[in-house]
């Protein structure tokens, strides 16, 4: 099978980044809601003196089990603040902030990382050529290009 380069960069990425969407998907398709409160604003170890390791601790009620988990923000928060939270039923210390920051951050800072790889490669003129094709066979080499 013979492939543009574009083409073949654009399967690249999605099948190197599909697991990441697919796995926040099954996370949220099995995560429950519950409403949390904020018991304090907590502080790491050296971040803690210049302000950026704050993190609020949050209670939340889950059956009749009670968790407290870290939550990722650091706006304007403040003790006693109910937030929504979502966790997986199996995993209380796996809960979440309902929020789209909390919920896709690290999963978009996973996913850009190849995206921006990607990118240089396919702009580069020297490392893959403009109108070159790209190869793919059941022979060794298993991708080879086509000028």
């Amino acid at each position: 099978m013979i492939l543009s380069r574009t083409t073949f960069f654009v399967i690249l990425f999605f099948i190197i980044v599909f697991p990441f969407i697919a796995i926040r998907l099954l996370w949220l398709a099995t995560a429950e809601k519950a409403i949390g409160e904020i018991e304090f604003i907590g502080h790491g170890n050296l971040g803690s003196s210049l302000g950026i390791s704050t993190y609020p601790v949050i209670m939340f009620v889950a059956g009749k089990d009670t968790a407290h988990v870290h939550g990722r923000m650091k706006n304007e928060m403040v003790p006693g603040q109910e937030i929504r939270v979502r966790y997986q039923p199996d995993d209380l210390s796996d809960a979440r902030i309902d929020n789209f920051e909390n919920l896709w951050g690290d999963t978009i800072a996973y996913a850009l990382a190849p995206f921006f790889v990607f990118v240089g490669l396919l702009v580069h003129r020297e490392v893959f050529p403009y109108r070159s094709r790209i190869r793919i066979g059941r022979g060794r080499p298993f991708i080879a290009f086509v000028s």
